[in-house]
């Protein structure tokens, strides 16, 4: 107990006093009758002249409460008893209370009442009511805890909750809220094994201390793990993908007001505004401030899209603004559909029910924006266009708010947010120098940066210069021209700025990508990238570019579209091929770092004619491939547009292996544009190349057929030019796709076709990649010998290539063959060994491959819940990279596991959802896996369909399972 007042903290006393203290203040108001005084101070042990101590103590504690605060609490003297008058604010413990009760899944409300505790109640206190008071208290705290820790869970942040909760269940091993809560944090953050470990702890204790099992609440959360479905894991960070706020925002009060009132009706009815009006009037900067200013009333996240529907050269197309969605929305980017239709039908399901804020911003045309609406009430759209979308009005009920030129008094209002007092030192000036720029935002701040940079120079003299501009480029462009107005605001800007500055800003407008950094302006402009930052910086201050992300720019469209007019020339071309050699020499020397042993399969790229970055590590290299991808495809897609097909066809070929498993959608385009600019150049080397990158991202998302089609025809243009090395690739592919199926003897065949023309043009690497496959199929055909021979021949020409790539492949190889052999100390350290090096080359979903033979290895080691822990990360890992076919093994090897651990009924759901996975993609080995578990996991008089499923397909694959499945199988067949 402690007793504060005035920033300091008075003594109560001693125990005796304290206790009477702590009695009237939990009854505070109310009045406390001498005998339960007694009573709860004294308990049994009451002294004879008890009256008369507790008469002293009272007065003690009168005396301490007079030091106190005026006004503060009063001991009052009642008929019967003794009172406690004291506001509830004034004590912690009703603060406590009363925060429990208003915020019961307020995290902060939580949080305060949390931290209002310090250490034990009533400490030092002793006797029964003591200690009933403080059991009681301490229940109420955990409570407090538990609530808390579920608001913060809920809302993603279950990391926070984890070290409080570890210390309240080791204090109260056997209280099974808290305990469950535990789990289900650690379940969050990615700990199912810990959570799993964490029950097991509680379930020894209840049946050591209480003869008892586990109650419903913590035997719920524990099944909930073992199937990998409780809500938590669930939780995700909304997109929160609005750009920056305007700085110094002015005006607009009133479309402001008037989007407030159309979006009133989310939830009731669908909701789409159309902000329209002329270039530079400030339709982004409207459309944005205003969804910060409300994104309270989006829990459920924001998206934005930039649709470049006024670029000439590259306005995004539905297709890809749906790509960009569903990659914020899905997990990983999983399960993005091919076609648009899919595609816009998959957003409408992941946006249904969500609150949710979508901007469409720079929209050209009504079917640009069409397939991006929800099929909701519950979110609202914000299109920004310089059409008036008048089939959207007509045909989706949107409503439109039109963006004109600000009215005279905002305008100079926000001149002199701006530029500061001169604009009221002048103010017949400033009203000029705002109609000069035709009242148009962007015009404006452009006019403001340039009238800072003159401090000395009045607007008087700013305002006639560009009058006289004005006035030439009237009679150039006709009068009367709006755009003319901001064209003259633009050139008065350049005007001002040095000659580097004008010719960066010119080189920038004919760069294809909307985002570029020092780098690209170096390629550009020929010039030292040290140059190139500063006259960023430059440019940057004029407000001509803006930061895109650190160390990335972008340019508003409109200035982009001048920049261009004031470009060209005869080094228009120069600047352009100097652009695509810094990107292929970059992008060259990133694979080098990642995947030094493929080098040689990899196109010669010319060196840059210009600074390229410096990287430091893998690390550096990847970050620059992430950052710059969207850029790559691009710079492809108008590599082909433009003539420059062998730009596209080399990046392709560069970045095939970071492609594989990574970014489908940015993938296939990137592919697809290296076949139509091979197919356009007649060059069928090149266009089977792509084929061949095209078969392999479908056949990672398990579209086998498609992934055949492509893959069989690039065998074919291969086998037209004589190309050997080609042709073993596309077979490697081909046994790829038998072995996913299951049909393992016709991998075994293709593998060794690949393997016979790797060695006929002497490709170390490629000889590798088929001996790796080769090696792990035959361990899993019980071909021990040739597969312990094939794997070791590859570990050392992966070795000597430095392909730590393809040596973690070997790792997982030879982790099968140690399994098989019942090595399984030697499988656990294989597969360990090979997911450390897949994490480090980046490729997260081959690493799942690497963590489901852990799974394995550890359920044939008797441990099965660590195996469900694997098998549960390494589905997590497969499903956010897309691949089903890992999907179905990792579903039946959980299953596998939960069935060990006697959770048959959530082993059953487990193999059913694999079942349903394998057949939808002709996964027959997980077919045949999946049907042996629900057979194991089914009653008698069902089971026997699925063992016979089971048996026939294995046979007719020609598979010999494992022993405990062969003598399975074998029993039943008799």
């Amino acid at each position: 107990m402690r007793l504060c007042a005035g920033g300091r903290v008075l003594a109560v006393g001693e125990p005796r006093q304290q206790a009477v203290l702590a009695v009237l203040l939990l009854e505070a108001g109310r009045t406390v009758g001498v005998d339960a005084l007694v009573d709860r101070v004294w308990g049994e042990a009451t002294p004879k002249q008890v009256r008369r101590s507790l008469q002293a103590h009272l007065t003690r504690v009168r005396r301490v409460l007079d030091q106190a605060e005026p006004g503060g609490a009063a001991l009052v003297r009642d008929a019967g008893g003794y009172r406690l008058d004291v506001r509830a604010d004034q004590v912690d413990l009703f603060r406590f209370r009363d925060l429990q009760r208003g915020g019961s899944a307020d995290r902060a409300a939580l949080r305060a009442a949390l931290d209002l505790w310090h250490g034990e109640p009533l400490a030092g206190l002793r006797g029964d009511w003591a200690e009933r008071t403080r059991h009681a208290l301490g229940q109420e705290r955990t409570a407090c805890v538990v609530a808390w820790a579920d608001a913060e869970i809920r809302a993603g942040d279950a990391a926070v909750t984890i070290t409080r909760l570890t210390e309240l269940a080791d204090e109260h091993p056997l209280q099974e809220s808290t305990a469950a809560t535990l789990m289900r944090a650690l379940y969050a953050v990615g700990r199912a094994a810990d959570a799993l470990a964490r029950y097991e702890r509680v379930r020894r204790a209840l049946r050591e201390e209480l003869g008892a099992d586990p109650g419903p609440e913590l035997a719920a959360v524990h099944q909930a793990v073992l199937r990998n479905d409780l809500p938590s894991r669930a939780v995700t960070s909304a997109p929160a993908q609005l750009p920056a706020d305007v700085t110094a925002f002015t005006g607009r009060g009133e479309e402001l007001a008037e989007l407030d009132r159309v979006t009133a009706r989310v939830g009731r009815e669908p909701v789409v505004v159309c902000l329209t009006g002329t270039a530079g009037a400030g339709k982004t900067a409207t459309a944005v401030h205003w969804g910060h200013r409300v994104r309270d009333r989006f829990p459920d996240g924001q998206l934005h899209v930039d649709l470049r529907g006024y670029d000439p050269d590259q306005p995004v197309a539905p297709t890809d603004a749906l790509a960009s969605f569903l990659t914020a929305l899905l997990p990983g980017g999983a399960e993005i559909p091919l076609g648009p239709t899919e595609r816009a039908a998959r957003f409408r399901t992941e946006v249904s029910g969500r609150r949710m804020l979508i901007v469409l911003d720079n929209a050209a045309t009504v079917d640009q924006v069409r397939p991006l609406l929800p099929g909701t009430t519950s979110c609202a759209v914000v299109v920004t266009s310089r059409d008036s979308l008048a089939g959207l009005v007509a045909l989706h009920g949107a409503h439109r708010v039109p963006v004109d030129r600000l009215p005279g008094a905002t305008a100079v209002a926000l001149l002199r947010r701006l530029v500061g007092s001169r604009v009221d030192d002048d103010p017949e000036s400033a009203a000029a120098l705002a109609d000069r720029c035709v009242r148009l935002p962007l015009a404006l701040r452009l006019a403001a940066e340039l009238a800072a940079s003159r401090p000395a120079s009045p607007l008087s003299r700013l305002v006639d210069e560009l009058r006289a501009d004005q006035r030439t480029l009237d009679l150039l462009n006709g009068g009367g021209d709006r755009r003319a107005a901001v064209r003259t605001v633009f050139s008065w800007s350049l005007r001002h700025l040095g000659a580097e500055a004008v010719r960066a800003f010119s080189a920038l407008g004919r760069h294809p990508a909307p985002v570029f950094d020092a780098h690209v302006l170096a390629a550009l402009t020929d010039r030292p990238l040290d140059e190139s930052r500063a006259v960023l910086d430059v440019l940057v201050r004029a407000h001509l570019v803006q930061r895109a992300g650190v160390d990335r720019y972008g340019m508003h469209d409109l200035l982009r579209a001048y920049a261009a007019e004031t470009g060209g020339g005869d080094d228009e071309h120069a600047a352009l091929d100097r652009v695509h050699r810094y990107y292929l020499a970059t992008a060259a020397a990133a694979m080098d770092l990642l995947y030094p042993g493929e080098a040689h399969r990899r196109p010669t790229v010319l060196p840059a004619a210009s600074p390229v970055p410096e990287f430091t590590g893998p690390d550096d290299a990847r970050d620059w491939l992430d950052a710059e991808l969207a850029t790559v495809e691009v710079l492809a897609a108008h590599a082909v547009a433009t003539g420059a097909p062998e730009h596209a066809i080399s990046l392709s070929a560069l970045l095939f292996r970071f492609l594989d498993g990574y970014a489908e959608a940015l993938a296939l385009k990137i592919h697809e544009h290296a076949r139509v600019a091979a197919r356009n150049t007649g060059d069928r080397a090149a266009e089977a190349t792509a084929l061949t990158a095209l078969g392999g991202v479908h056949l990672q998302a398990s579209r086998a057929e498609v992934a055949a089609a492509d893959t069989w025809a690039a065998f074919e243009l291969f086998t037209e030019i004589g190309d050997v090395g080609g042709q073993a690739r596309a077979l490697g592919n081909v046994g790829l796709l038998e072995e996913r199926s299951g049909h393992h003897g016709a991998a075994v065949r293709h593998y060794t076709g690949a393997l016979a023309g790797y060695r006929r043009v002497h490709d170390v690497t490629g000889c590798a990649h088929a001996l790796t496959r080769l090696g792990t199929i035959e361990a899993r055909l019980g071909l021990e010998d040739a597969a312990r021979s094939h794997l070791r021949q590859a570990l050392e020409l992966h070795g000597r290539a430095g392909h730590r790539f393809g040596e973690a492949w070997v790792k997982i190889g030879l982790g099968e063959l140690a399994t098989a052999g019942e090595r399984l100390a030697d499988a656990v350290g294989l597969h360990a060994e090979a997911a450390a090096l897949f994490a480090l080359c980046g490729h997260r979903d081959s690493e799942a491959w690497a963590v489901d033979g852990l799974g394995r290895t550890e359920a044939m080691r008797g441990r099965p819940c660590d195996a469900a822990a694997h098998h549960r990360q390494a589905l997590d890992l497969f499903r956010g990279y897309g691949d089903r076919d890992g999907e179905a093994w990792s579903l039946n090897g959980l299953g596998e596991a939960l069935h060990a651990c006697g959770s048959t009924a959530a082993a059953r759901a487990s193999h059913a959802e694999a079942l349903t996975v394998a057949t939808r993609i002709g996964s027959h080995e997980q077919v045949a896996r999946a049907h042996l578990g629900l057979a194991r996991t089914t009653a008698d008089d069902t089971a026997r369909p699925h063992y016979d499923r089971a048996f026939a397909i294995y046979t007719e694959l020609g598979l010999t399972a494992s022993r405990q499945v062969r003598a399975e199988l074998a029993g039943l067949a008799r």
